[in-house]
């Protein structure tokens, strides 16, 4: 099972997302225990990013809610950012 660590800002980022939306908040755990137990399922649509955000991943909670993380270790991630795609990724 992978163990999953938070970056700093990333709490306020899940809190202002998911403040007045319960049932996003029940999708992101969904897919968040997904990903603990199998980063590769194909439901995550998982993948490695490149340019400006070489070294990092991503998988999807929504079409556009996407959770952006770095390998910390062979079972352990770093959770960075979540957010809408415009927000999460740089121009």
């Amino acid at each position: 099972m992978i163990k999953i660590r938070l970056r700093k800002g990333y709490p306020k980022q899940y809190e202002e997302l998911t403040e007045e939306d319960g049932e996003l908040k029940k999708l992101i755990f969904k897919k968040v225990r997904l990903f603990e137990k199998n980063p590769d399922d194909s439901r995550l649509r998982n993948h490695a990013l490149t340019r400006k955000m070489e070294g990092l991943w991503a998988f999807s909670i929504t079409d556009d809610i996407r959770i952006v993380y770095e390998w910390i270790g062979k079972q352990s991630v770093r959770f960075l950012a979540i957010g809408s795609h415009k927000e999460v990724y740089p121009k």
